[in-house]
């Protein structure tokens, strides 16, 4: 028997691993997901895309990047498309992270996909991998 629940500041801990973010999580955000479908939430879409773009300015990010680099975490992890009208800046770090987590700039995934939490493990050095160069693309914006 694997992982059976995630919290939601773990998952983010663990896919920003390779970047130099640390996030904080309000306790009435740190949402228990039993699956990763639940993950699938406007509500979370918003409190990951916030929670990022806030550990992203604290690093120095521009706006923009910063905006970005939430928006792009934050469909990743469940996704909904972006808030914002920066769909072009979405698309420009879905591609670095497609190049560096998988070889092509078309492939992506989206974790409230995965069919459980222990899925994760085969994914989560390429998920890593990816999510770390989206964020220094993010840095250029």
């Amino acid at each position: 028997m694997g992982v059976t629940t995630m919290k939601l500041s773990h998952l983010l801990s663990l896919i920003l691993a390779k970047t130099p973010l640390t996030v904080q999580v309000p306790e009435e955000q740190d949402a228990q997901l039993d699956t990763p479908e639940g993950l699938f939430s406007i509500d979370v879409h918003h409190a990951i895309g916030d929670i990022v773009a806030d550990a992203c300015l604290s690093a120095g990010l521009s706006v923009r990047g910063s905006a970005a680099f939430g928006e792009f975490v934050a469909e990743l992890m469940t996704g909904w498309s972006t808030r914002y009208g920066n769909e072009t800046d979405i698309l420009t770090l879905d591609a670095s992270f497609g190049r560096a987590a998988y070889g092509s700039p078309t492939q992506v995934i989206r974790l409230y996909l995965l069919p459980n939490w222990d899925a994760l493990n085969e994914h989560i050095d390429a998920v890593q991998r990816g999510v770390a160069a989206a964020f220094e693309d993010a840095k250029l914006l």
